[in-house]
């Protein structure tokens, strides 16, 4: 009897932390969203021209390579909660001042400090890690996902309606979104404790030159590094795209980049926690990877939008599925004590891609044209695939049947 209350205890505290975490992370990159496009047009009422609003919008993922890891390896050393306030804390703060901007150097310094103290996502993998095991993890995640997505979809919309008064009104309900989430992590999210080795084990660049090393990590974070650099390529040059290859007004690019958001959003909150419970996740990355090759290197060669939304359509959902299996994968690479850190690693991975794929694509689009961009993301991702088959696969089998495989 007491096991089963003990059973059920634990399973009311997983969903209460899952629920908490969905709305913290909808929350937050509701705000992110509410933010992000209007920047430019912040900017530009300080006489920003366009070359310094390009280095406005690297200033944020520049400032998350290098946070990401160390917040998460502080989640690993001092606990979850106390990491995840830093950061949704810091993200509080430097909304605040760019609501509060009356310079060009104050959004700079805004977005600075959000960059900097912005482990939101990587501390609540790390969360969801403590609290579920290797079976209904990638479900978890995907719901993670979800919210991620929704966030961002729906913020632009939120974001361009408050903007009649003023750019920095969003600025403000930004901020007070955060606010809520400092007061949901405060009295609605149970702590997860660190371990006790989890203290002992160093934040180093050596330690982490140490943990990258493993096989089955570098391989990892290869696969993960082709294949973000190809999606955010995808995803960042779109609109881009859209004008320059098909003509479509920005009314009818938004609605296509929306359409692809819900696809995501459905396929990593529903779908993920369907067919991970009948496969594994490496076995669904095996089976999928490939098979997103053709429809990246396709969707560029579209005639018009109707071409274009069938393509994208298989598309999405496949992506929205091997992301989370990923993500799922890389939380069973290291032991617990390391777990923040490394997420941390691979999320600074997705900041470089960032970085680097808008100047990219817009190469590609500029100077060989927009129908062969699909050519280079599609090379991209066999990339992803062949480092994946053919040396992460066999290093993570191994690793499996290790006592080190992580629970």
């Amino acid at each position: 009897m007491e096991e089963k209350l003990s059973s059920i205890n634990g399973i009311d505290k997983t969903k209460k932390v899952l629920t908490t975490l969905f709305f913290i992370v909808f929350a937050d990159m509701l705000g992110f969203g509410l933010i992000i496009p209007l920047l430019p047009y912040y900017a530009k009422e300080f006489g920003a021209k366009d070359i310094v609003i390009g280095f406005l919008s690297m200033i944020y993922p520049l400032g998350q390579i290098f946070a990401s890891p160390l917040i998460g390896r502080m989640s690993d050393k001092f606990g979850r909660k106390i990491a995840l306030l830093l950061s949704v804390g810091g993200t509080f703060l430097s909304l605040l001042l760019l609501g509060f901007a009356k310079s060009l150097t104050l959004i700079f310094i805004s977005r600075l400090l959000d960059g900097l103290t912005g482990g939101n996502i990587t501390v609540a993998q790390s969360y969801i890690s403590d609290f579920t095991d290797k079976k209904s993890r990638a479900k978890s995640l995907g719901l993670i996902g979800a919210a991620f997505g929704l966030g961002f979809i729906l913020g632009p919309g939120l974001g361009g309606f408050l903007s009649r008064w003023g750019f920095h009104v969003p600025a403000f309900f930004a901020a007070g979104l955060s606010f809520i989430n400092l007061l949901n992590i405060t009295f609605l999210l149970p702590d997860s404790k660190p371990l006790k080795d989890a203290r002992r084990v160093p934040f180093t660049f050596e330690e982490m030159k140490k943990t990258i090393s493993r096989p089955v990590v570098f391989y990892l974070l290869l696969t993960k590094f082709f294949y973000s650099f190809g999606f955010t390529t995808f995803e960042s040059t779109f609109a881009l795209f859209s004008l320059r290859r098909l003509n479509l007004p920005l009314s009818q690019t938004s609605f296509v980049l929306a359409y692809v958001g819900i696809l995501i959003a459905f396929t990593q909150g529903f779908l993920v926690g369907k067919i991970t419970k009948k496969y594994k996740e490496d076995d669904i990355i095996k089976s999928l990877i490939f098979v997103v090759v053709p429809f990246l290197i396709l969707y560029s060669f579209s005639a018009n939008l109707i071409t274009l939304i069938l393509l994208l359509t298989p598309l999405s959902v496949i992506s929205g599925l091997i992301g989370v299996s990923v993500n799922s994968i890389a939380t069973k690479t290291v032991e617990r004590d390391r777990l923040g850190g490394t997420l941390g690693i691979f999320n600074s991975v997705d900041s470089l891609t960032r970085i680097i794929s808008p100047l990219f694509g817009s190469l590609i689009i500029q100077y060989i044209g927009p129908k062969y961009l699909g050519l280079f993301i599609g090379t991209s991702l066999l990339i992803s695939s062949f480092i994946f088959f053919f040396l992460f696969a066999p290093n993570y089998e191994t690793y499996q049947k290790s006592e080190n495989y992580a629970v």
